[in-house]
């Protein structure tokens, strides 16, 4: 700890320290805190294929908050879907569209 201000031993202990209090837990691995590590973490549990239509291109699949929630990071609420199965599940449920456009 070279400067006085520092509150931490080093990058890794602020890091794991500023996710116990974003999260409100001092157990930060069990949130998630970035995108790429939500994802990453999606494909290591669900394996890399999207889960309505398995769709295998680990590249673009998308994760998607199940209750719309994008803080609710918990496996539970997210499901790891292709950008068609993404974009079906916003646009449907838009109820003025269904009234105007017959399929």
């Amino acid at each position: 700890m070279a400067r006085a201000n520092k509150k931490t031993c080093s990058r890794i202990c602020a890091n794991k320290n500023r996710a116990g209090i974003k999260y409100g837990t001092k157990r930060p691995y069990d949130k998630v805190r970035n995108e790429r590590t939500i994802k990453l973490r999606v494909l290591e549990i669900r394996g890399g294929k999207c889960e309505r239509c398995e769709y295998s291109k680990k590249q673009i699949l998308h994760v998607h908050h199940k209750d719309r929630n994008h803080s609710n990071n918990s496996i539970q609420n997210l499901e790891l879907i292709c950008p068609n199965c993404h974009y079906e599940e916003h646009y449907l449920e838009k109820s003025w569209l269904n009234d105007t456009v017959q399929h």
